[in-house]
């Protein structure tokens, strides 16, 4: 009988995924199905997987053994929903444990966790965080990540979301790395497009190559949409840049480990999807598909308990992800509302102005 696995589990919902005794090596770490998110715990779908290929749900196991043998592995998530945290903090546990298992035996090891979340210009912090710069390096815990990246100060939800996955990475003893490009590079883009790339860049981060059509149309559809209809459609092509840039750099920084090596992205489910984000710019740049599995994590409707419900398709019907893992809603205000009031408050900044 395989024996349990252990799952310490600390204040704030934060977990450590670790191997009992004599466990069975073949199986991967309990999930975790203790809900932080309150709204809909009780829908059928919730804590179960869905494999877009197979039609049908899968087994921890089965997601485990697919992410394992995988070189790089994407995992989306709603960037203020806790369990979607937790979820990553697993699948890192999960994809380590059974990369070091004979089940998945040649399969690439995991250099790195490249996180949205983290960017280029906090490399710095990241080389004190991990004492590069010193002699004898101090164990670093969560918060002290927390503290040198001024975490509280990015603009991302509260950083104890966010710690099961930095404990996860150091207790697998994985690096993080920086997904994103620094804020002041981001303006600079929104003002001048394409030509705040170096020569070469285009072209090296494969965009130079088109989206096909109907993936620009689409990716313009879900710019405005998000931003609620209140951005005019002129600065529409711009921001689409910024985001094909966005997934091209979080490709890139996969595709800075070793020959042969692998690595997990962190990051939310837009990026992750197979027809126009991060896996799209890793197979322009020759990764094959079969050697990366995206999966997004999805927030259940009360409506809608049919998983086909969930799975967003290319227009030829191709899926966008490869796995879906339901949890259940967090709460949040309405963010077109939120949106109205802040798109307010600047018009009347600049009446008074």
């Amino acid at each position: 009988m395989m024996k349990p696995i252990a799952t310490a589990c600390l204040s704030l919902g934060l977990c450590i995924f670790a191997v009992a005794a004599g466990a069975d090596n073949r199986e991967p770490p309990i999930p975790p199905l203790n809900w932080q998110s309150e709204n809909q715990r009780n829908h059928p779908l919730v804590g179960r997987i869905w494999s877009v290929e197979k039609n049908d749900f899968v087994t921890v196991r089965e997601l485990g053994r697919e992410m394992a043998l995988a070189r790089f592995v994407l995992l989306g998530e709603v960037h203020d929903n806790p369990d979607h945290h937790l979820w990553q903090a697993w699948a890192i546990r999960t994809i380590s444990k059974l990369r070091g298992s004979r089940i998945v035996e040649g399969a690439p090891q995991v250099d790195i966790i490249a996180m949205e979340m983290v960017r280029v210009d906090q490399n710095a912090a990241l080389d004190k965080f991990y004492g590069r710069d010193v002699l004898v390096p101090r164990p670093r815990k969560p918060r002290d990540f927390a503290r040198m990246l001024k975490w509280d100060k990015s603009g991302w939800p509260d950083f104890k979301i966010y710690a099961p996955i930095i404990e996860q990475a150091l207790y697998e003893q994985i690096v993080i790395v920086p997904a994103s490009v620094s804020r002041n590079f981001t303006r600079r883009l929104s003002k001048e497009g394409e030509a705040a790339l170096a020569d070469g860049e285009l072209s090296r981060l494969s965009l130079a190559t088109p989206l096909p059509e109907t993936q620009t149309t689409a990716l313009s559809k879900e710019i405005l949409d998000s931003h609620c209809g209140l951005i005019p459609e002129s600065a529409v092509p711009r921001m689409s840049f910024i985001q094909r840039f966005r997934d091209a750099t979080m490709a890139d920084s996969l595709l800075a480990v070793a020959t042969g090596k692998g690595g997990i992205l962190i990051a939310g489910n837009g990026h992750v999807r197979r027809d126009r984000g991060v896996p799209w710019y890793l197979e322009e740049r020759g990764v094959p598909a079969d050697a990366i599995v995206s999966l997004k994590q999805v927030e259940v409707n009360g409506d809608s308990t049919d998983p086909a419900d969930y799975v967003e398709r290319e227009a030829d019907g191709r899926p966008v992800a490869d796995y879906i893992v339901f949890t259940p809603r967090k709460e949040r205000p309405d963010p077109c509302a939120e949106m109205r009031a802040q798109m307010d408050k600047m018009r009347a900044k600049r009446t008074k102005e």
